[in-house]
Parts: structure tokens; sequence; C-alpha cells
């Protein structure tokens, strides 16, 4: 009996043997497919792209072996990898075949070549992150091979390197319980880390504290306690759970490393004082007064600065690996005032001493100067970090005009881009509070972004990853709730769901001209080879409805991150709607603009609502149209994924409709304030109607899809619930105007006659111009700067002006008319040398009239950034 086990043993154990031999030798093949040659001792990262290569290549059933030469090769192809400088046989060959390769870091190559007759495949880079990248993209276009005789079928040669330094992502910690989820889970990590390295992400920043209710205010004692001070706690925190919070953390960033992710922890709260930092969150009313469980206790004011310093040294001796800290430097992470030169120098001090390298992002919310000039003349390694776009995800560039006009440290640059140069910029997009939940995905937009972001030799771009407040201002033990219910799940965890979101900021951030392939081939393989084309150009159209909401029609009191969502939020009833701005004021015309031009007559170049309205319209139309087309193409049986992305596509469709409808409404109710002309309050009312009709189908889509309670942030803010619940609003906002208009008699004082809302008949003006400008990008210190401009228009020009200021928020838009030359069409402008003031770079956009009091601003904000930077020469 024994015998017969043992032999039954061996034969199954030698079974299993002969498979793996088939698979990696290819047994009853002459030779296998191919051949991989690597560096003799390749770092951690490049281990991670060799094993997803040999991973797509087992999952394609793709024979291979490793050999150490070229002489020991057998395969039909050989794979050489390894850096582009150094001994290694893949630093030969480029040598030899007088491959250069840009001397930058994550440069990379991949070059057919020959050897011997052999198809040879050279797959090289700078560095370890640049040879990764080689790796898991011939990994990946492995994948899309349909002959195993030829697995490289569909690798192209390339040599590549970044264009954005820093392509960083950031998490919140916004609630225990929902961080934890994921915290503790590691084939969690392994599959985001995977997916950010696929997409060339660098950076991962996990950001401890912000609006929290104390959880993590500071985050020190949730990894341990530092025994100088036994009086700070985390409440009700065992040793156990620390040490296992400790080596989760130091494991994370290991992870991270290995596949080319940098890691910086955001420490943004170091005292909680209630106010802002609560959140919202149900029971921490008290905690800054009382112990409370899951909070940490004992920082005081007495002990603030101290106890910080101390805890932030174990902190980076616990962690030696980090990469990085971001700090939130004023108020709302604790410290008051007073407090913070003292603080932020002692810090300083502590860290250069201790950790010189340590490079350190500085948030530049309300960052005083005295604070930003202690850094300096310390000489820590740090940046400022500032906000690309308020806390919301705008349009691609700058805003030219922040709302509110006197610009803060706070909604953007302001005036930091000063010279001489003392700091680094980079670059931080709140898209958290606008792309919380629907799918998103514009190469185009981030292609316009990344470029923004090259402003002031900018130092790289954050973008929050989608789902960043899940769980905010919930309490810290909920259970965290599950975007789609169950029947449309087809995921394992939820961020992939968002891979095509991740796929542009990644990998447009690093080659802005990357292959459009690279989300075809994706969009085919998800959803078919004629669905797939049509999703995608839905997806990528319907991803500017968003940022134009923001940009054109968003209340200032939502662009806090913890108040707006404009996914979900009818923006108020229609009272309170009317009132919005924005939040670009250059270039868009806000509803009472409109109302008064219609009442007292005038003109501006700016965009006026009524063409921002039909730009809605039409976007919605053509949304609705590749849905329908898609719909077509799917077939009677769609999968799970494709049901949930058109349901996205819907609600943003209708999303652009609705405030397509509501803009015409906001316009005649500011008509109505205006004249008190009840014919203006009928016109708005009847244009609401057509709005909620809208909102109608938002729910209509979303119902049964996604869960009814979407917990994003703070309930009483409309940060809760879902659509529905919005549309009960709207609904009861209907009935106040028409009781509204019931209750009004005609007032001896109104207007007699009521001038309308005007529907547009164009979206972009610009296309009623012909505008031709050669950029003027750089010019001498002390010079006038001459800008000239070719402009015409079928209904002839009126006039043309520059506006123009320095590259300083604080400064106000100068004006000046373009004269005409003389030669035909040509018109130009001379700014003074005394209006140039030295310390900022300058810019400058054109604004046009035609005789028909058609207005425009140059260059168009719809294909590019929407004014000009000239860079000043100093000596």
């Amino acid at each position: 009996m024994k015998r017969h086990l043992l032999a039954r043993f061996i034969l199954s154990f030698l079974s299993f043997l002969f498979s793996i031999i088939s698979l990696h030798a290819g047994v009853g093949e002459k030779s296998p497919a191919l051949s991989i040659i690597t560096d003799k001792s390749p770092g951690a990262s490049v281990e991670h792209g060799l094993t997803k290569l040999m991973d797509a290549l087992e999952e394609r059933n793709i024979s291979f072996e490793k050999v150490g030469s070229m002489e020991e090769a057998n395969g039909a192809s050989i794979i050489v990898t390894g850096l582009s400088s150094g001994e290694g046989i893949a630093a030969g060959l480029l040598k030899n075949g007088n491959r250069s390769m840009p001397q930058v870091p994550e440069a990379l190559t991949i070059w057919r070549t020959d050897w011997q007759k052999t198809p040879v495949w050279v797959i090289g880079g700078y560095d370890d992150r640049g040879l990764m990248y080689a790796l898991l993209d011939v990994a990946n276009r492995v994948g899309w091979s349909n002959d195993v005789k030829n697995p490289m079928e569909g690798v192209t040669e390339i040599t590549d390197e970044p264009d954005v330094s820093e392509r960083a992502i950031s998490i919140y910690t916004m609630n225990r319980a929902y961080w934890e989820s994921k915290f503790y889970d590691e084939s969690y990590w392994e599959s985001y880390l995977d997916m950010l390295a696929k997409n060339r992400f660098n950076s991962l920043v996990i950001i401890f504290g912000y609006e929290n209710g104390g959880f993590l205010a500071p985050a020190y004692p949730y990894f341990f306690d530092v025994e100088s001070f036994p009086d700070v706690k985390m409440v009700g925190i065992s040793p156990e759970e620390q040490k296992r919070n400790l080596d989760t953390f130091n494991n994370l960033i290991k992870m991270a490393h290995e596949r080319g992710i940098g890691l910086t922890a955001g420490i943004w709260d170091h005292i909680y004082r209630g106010g802002v930092q609560g959140g919202g969150i149900p029971g921490t009313k008290n905690a800054p007064d009382q112990p409370m469980e899951g909070l940490v206790w004992g920082v005081n004011a007495e002990n603030l600065i101290d106890y910080n310093k101390t805890a932030l040294a174990k902190f980076i001796d616990t962690f030696p690996d980090l990469d990085g800290i971001q700090f939130r430097m004023h108020n709302e992470s604790g410290l008051e005032k007073g407090e913070q030169l003292g603080f932020w120098s002692d810090v300083f001090e502590m860290i250069k001493q201790k950790a010189p390298n340590l490079h350190l992002d500085l948030r530049a919310k309300e960052l005083p100067e005295p604070v930003i000039q202690s850094a300096i003349d310390i000489g820590v390694n740090f940046r400022i970090t500032t906000k690309h776009w308020m806390e919301q995800m705008g349009m691609p560039y700058h805003p030219t005009k922040t709302n509110p006009e006197e610009s803060p440290i706070r909604h953007s640059y302001a005036y930091l881009l000063r010279y001489p140069k003392k700091y680094k910029i980079h670059w931080r997009l709140w898209n958290g509070g606008t792309t919380r939940v629907l799918l998103w995905g514009s190469p185009e937009y981030v292609r316009r972004f990344a470029e923004s972001t090259h402003l002031y030799d900018g130092d790289g771009y954050e973008v929050n990853e989608p789902l960043a407040t899940k769980m905010e201002a919930q309490p810290h033990d909920e259970k965290p709730f599950d975007l789609l219910k169950p029947d449309h799940v087809y995921y394992k965890y939820e961020f992939e769901r968002y891979w095509h979101f991740f796929q542009v900021f990644g990998r447009i951030g690093y080659n802005p001209d990357t292959s459009t392939e690279i989300w075809d081939k994706e969009f085919e393989t998800r959803f078919g080879k004629k669905a797939g084309p049509i999703i995608e150009s839905a997806l990528h159209k319907a991803s500017w409805i968003l940022p134009r909401i923001i940009t054109s029609v968003y209340p200032y009191r939502g662009f806090p991150t913890t108040r707006g969502w404009a996914e979900k939020q009818r923006l108020g009833d229609l009272p309170e709607y009317a009132k919005n701005a924005g939040s670009d004021l250059m270039q868009f015309a806000n509803f009472d603009e409109e109302a008064k031009l219609l009442v007292e007559g005038g003109e501006t170049p700016k965009i006026l609502p009524s063409s921002n309205s039909l730009w809605f319209e039409q976007i919605s139309k053509e949304v609705d149209q590749l849905i329908s087309d898609a719909e077509k193409a799917i077939g009677t049986n769609p999968n799970k994924e494709f049901v949930s992305t058109v349901t996205d596509l819907k609600i943003l469709a209708n999303l652009a409709l609705y405030h397509s409808r509501r803009i015409p409404a906001a316009v005649s109710y500011r008509l109505f304030e205006r004249t008190k002309n009840v014919a203006a309050l009928e016109d708005a009312i009847a244009y609401e109607q057509k709005a909620i009709k809208a909102w109608r189908q938002i729910v209509d889509a979303a119902d049964g899809v996604y869960a009814d309670d979407l917990k994003m942030g703070v309930c009483v803010h409309d940060l809760c619930g879902s659509w529905k619940d919005e549309l009960v609003l709207l609904e009861k906002g209907l009935v106040s105007l028409e009781q509204n208009r019931k209750s009004i008699t005609p007032e001896k004082n109104a207007s007699a006659v009521t001038p309308k809302y005007k529907p547009a008949s164009q979206a972009d003006n610009q296309e009623l111009f012909h505008i031709v400008h050669t950029p003027v990008t750089e010019a001498p210190v002390g010079e006038p700067i001459e800008v000239n401009a070719e402009v015409s228009a079928p209904a002839g020009i009126e006039w043309v002006r520059l506006r123009y200021r320095n590259v300083n928020q604080d400064k106000e838009y100068q004006t000046m008319p373009m004269e005409a030359t003389g030669e035909k069409n040509s018109y130009r402008a001379v700014v003074p040398a005394d209006e140039i003031d030295p310390k900022w770079d300058f810019m400058y956009l054109i604004e046009v009239m035609d005789n028909n009091g058609n207005g425009s601003i140059y260059p168009d904000l719809n294909k590019e950034t929407p004014y000009k930077f000239i860079k000043l020469i100093r000596q």
C-alpha cells in the first residue's frame, strides 16, 4: 500500500514538473518562442517589470527561457533587458548599435535588431524605473498578440522620456473603517500599486488628517507612543495595534518602492481643536475637551511644539525609507496664527539636523511669508504645493481670474511665482470634490493640464484618486457602503472601475503624445471591437462636462472639497443658482451680467450664459447619440461594465442637459429681479420645469445601479444620499417659485416691456473670427513688449484690445486698445516697460468684438490655455 501511494506521488510530481518545463522551455518544440536575458543584478522595480512580462507570456501560453548570454539563447526571438549604461548586454547592444537614450531619469528605449539572424528586442532604461516602464509596456503589448508564434507582434520601437517629472496620486484617510479596510489588505495594495506602476505614476501621497473629526490629529500615536510624552495617546489603541500599523506602513513603503513609486506621508493635522477640523462627524463636537475613543488626547498649547517635533523625529526614524512628508501649514491644521512661525521654525531646524535631504511639501494655503523665509533660511529641502483650481476640477489651465477676485494664498498660485526663484512649485489638482463617483477620462484634458503644470518650471502634479472622499464625515466605526448594487459589480476592488482615469493621468503625464492604442485596445477588450471605440469617444466627450460646470456656473460656497459635489448637487434652488458666478471671472459672464446686457445694452467678450447653455445642450446631444450607437453595437447581452459605464454616461449627458436648461432659467430670474416683470419669472419657471425633467432622467439612469446613499461627505451639505434626494428639493423649489408667481401683482414701476432671454446661435464665438497671432514667449527685463495680431470677421471688427498683467493673481489686469497698423487686418499694442514688474513673468490675452456685438477672447479656452505667458529674461 505504501509503495502504491509513493508511486502515485512520484507520478504526480513528475507530471507537475513536466508541465512547468513545457511552459518555460516549450517541450515538443525545437526551441522556446523567447529567450530572456537580463542584467546580472536587476533592481527591485526591474524585477517587478520582468515578473509582469513573464506573467503575460505564461497567460498567453508562450514558451520562454531565461539565459545569461546571447550564446546560450535557444529562442526563436531574444529579449535583452538592462540599463543603458554599465557592463550589461543591453548596454553593449545599444552602444554598438549607436542607439542614443535621453540621459534623464525614467527614460526608456525599446529597439528591434538582429543577432546572428535571430530577432532581438532590446529593452533598456536610463534607470530602474525607466526600464520597469519599458518592461511593463512590452508585457501589456504581449497581451495584444493573437499569434503565439509571434508574441512580439504588438511591440513597437520607441525611445521615450518623462514630460512631467513627478506624477502623483493622493489618498485620504478620512474614515477609519474605510481606510483600514484597505490599509490591512496586502492584496489590495498589490493590485493598486501594480496599476499605478503600469500607468507610470511615480509617487503616492497618503494623507493623515483632513477634517477627520480628530482622527490622526496628529498621526503619530496611530503608530507609536513617545516616551517623553506619556500623556499623549490615541485613546483605546493597544501596543499591538500600533505595531501592526507601523509594520503595515513600512511594508507599504517597501511595496511601493518595488514598483518604482515613492511614498509621501501627508501630515495635515498637528493638534485637534475642533472647528473645521471636525468635518461634521457625529459625536466629535466635544473631542477637544475630553478623551474620545479612537482620537488623540493629550496634545495642548503647552506641549504642541515639543511633542510634534519629538514625535516627528521618531516618525522619521520609524519609517526610514519614507520619500517625503507633506505638511498642512495654516490654522486648519490646528495651529493658531501666533503659533505657526515658532512651530515651523523648530520643525525645520529638527529636520535639517536629522534628515537634511528629506523632501518636504509645504502646502500653500494661507502660508505665512515668514514661514516661507524660515524654510529658505534654515535650508530644508522643500517645495511649495499649491492648488491648481481651488478645491475642484476646473478647466485644464490655471484660472484666468479667480473667484473671489482678491486671491489670498488659498485658491491658486497668488503671488508665489516670483523671482529670483527660491523654491519649486508643485501643482495639486483637487479633483476629489468633482470626480467623486462617476467615470472620468479625457486624454486631451490631461495633455492640457500637464502642460499647465510646467508653469514656473513646475515640479510635477498630484491628483486625488477617484472615490477620494468616500465615507468622509461618517462615524469612524461605520461599515463602508458599496458603491454599486450587487447585481452590477464586476470588479474585486472599486478603484478598478476607474482604470481609464489612472491611464490618462499617468501615461499622458509621462508622455503627452502617448499612443492612443494604449487605451483603444483596453476599450476593445472590455466592450468589443464595435462598441469599444464608441464608449471611448463618449467618455472622452462627457469628461469635459464637469470641468465646464465648475468653471462657468459653480457657486463659490461649493468650492471646498468638503462642501461641493458637481456630479450630484443641483447647486441650490433657482434664486440661489442664479447668483452663481463660476470660478473664472475673466472667461465666463455670470447670469446677472447677461441680464444686465439684455436690459441696458452693452457688450462683452466673455462667454455669455446663453452660449454656455448651447454648449451644454450640444455636448449632451453628442453623448446621447454615442450612447445610442454603443447600445446598438453591443447587442442584446451587454456585460456589467458596459451597463454601469453607460449609466455614468447617461448621468453626465443629462447633467449637461440640466444645466443647459437651468442657465436660461437663471438669466430669466435675474431679468425678473432687475425689472420686476412677472413675464420674466414665468419664463424662469418654464425653463426650470424643463431642467427638472432632465434631472428626472438622471434619477432614472442611476436607479437600481448606484447605492441609495452615497456617503461622500457631510450629509447636511448634500454630500450624502442620491440624485433622488436632489429631485425632491428641485420639485420643492419649483413649487416655491410657482407660489411666488401667484402672490405677485404687477408693480406700477415694473418694466412694461421686459427683454426676454435670447438663446444663442453660437456656442463658441471664436468661430466668428479669424485670428492669426505669433505668441511673444520671451522678453528682456526693462524693455517694452509689443504684441501683434491679425483679426478679421465677416461682420467687421469693432475693436481689439490687449488684457495683461504680471503672473501674479493679486494684480489687476490692465487694458490697452490694440490699434490698427494700417496693414490689412493688422493690430498692435505696446506695453510700456514701467508697467512690467520684473519680479514676476508676464501674461496676456486678446479680446475682440465684431460690429454685430459678438465678442470673444483669444486664445480659445475650448482648444487651448486662454492666455499666453512671456518669460522675462533676467540678468
